[in-house]
C-alpha cells in the first residue's frame, strides 16, 4: 500500500447549512473518512507482517518453482516464511528445504514472491541466500534476484571469476535467505 498524496474529505455544504440530523450525518462521514485515512497511513508506515500463504490472513509460505515447467512440484521437509511490507518496500525471509520433485526439471530455480516486483530496467534487488544440499550450476555460491514486473525471486550462481548465471532447478536442496525489493501496489489475487 502507498500513502495517499491527496485527501478527499466529504464536503456537503447543504448538510452543514441545514444543521440538525444532516450536520450529524456529515460529521459521522467526516470522522469515518479521517479514521480510515489514519489507519491506512499507520499501516503503510508501520508495515505488515505475513507468515504463511493466505493473503487475507497476512501469511506467506515459500514455494520453489521451475522457470520452464510449471507442473513441477516439490516435496518439502519444511518451509517457513516471513514478509514485512512497509509502503512499497517488501522484506522476504525464507527457510525452505525440499527432498523430491514430481515433473520434469528443465528450467531454472526461483522462489515465488508474495508481491509483484517493481518495473525496472536493471536488476537492483539482490538478496542473500545460504544454500545447501544441491550442486551449483556454476560458481561457488548463489543469491536471490527479484525479477522486474514478476513474482519471481530467481536463484543465481555467483563466484570469483564467474559471470552470474541462473541456477538450474534442483531435485533436492535447502535455501535460507532474505531479499528486499520494491513491490507494486497490488498483491496477487
Amino acid at each position: 500500500m502507498t500513502l495517499p498524496s491527496t485527501t478527499i474529505l466529504p464536503l456537503h455544504s447543504e448538510q452543514i447549512q441545514k444543521g440538525g440530523k444532516d450536520l450529524d450525518r456529515y460529521m459521522r462521514d467526516l470522522i469515518f473518512t479521517l479514521q480510515r485515512q489514519y489507519e491506512n497511513m499507520a499501516q503503510a508506515i508501520n508495515g505488515d507482517i505475513r507468515t504463511d500463504t493466505d493473503v487475507a490472513n497476512k501469511q506467506f509460505l515459500p514455494t520453489i518453482k521451475d522457470t520452464v515447467n510449471d507442473s513441477t512440484t516439490f516435496t518439502y521437509d519444511h518451509r517457513v516464511g516471513w514478509v514485512l511490507r512497509k509502503g512499497l518496500f517488501v522484506d522476504v525471509f525464507f527457510d525452505v528445504k525440499w527432498t523430491a520433485n514430481s515433473g520434469a526439471i528443465t528450467g531454472n530455480m526461483y522462489l515465488d514472491l508474495p508481491y509483484k516486483v517493481a518495473i525496472t530496467e536493471q536488476k537492483p534487488f539482490v538478496g542473500l541466500v545460504q544454500p545447501s544440499v544441491f550442486s551449483f550450476t556454476g560458481g561457488t555460491g548463489c543469491v536471490i534476484n527479484a525479477q522486474s514486473d514478476t513474482y519471481r525471486g530467481e536463484i543465481w550462481n555467483i563466484g570469483d571469476g564467474f559471470t552470474t548465471a541462473n541456477q538450474t532447478s534442483a531435485a533436492a536442496g535447502h535455501l535460507i535467505g532474505n531479499i528486499r525489493y520494491a513491490g507494486q501496489g497490488l498483491e496477487r489475487s
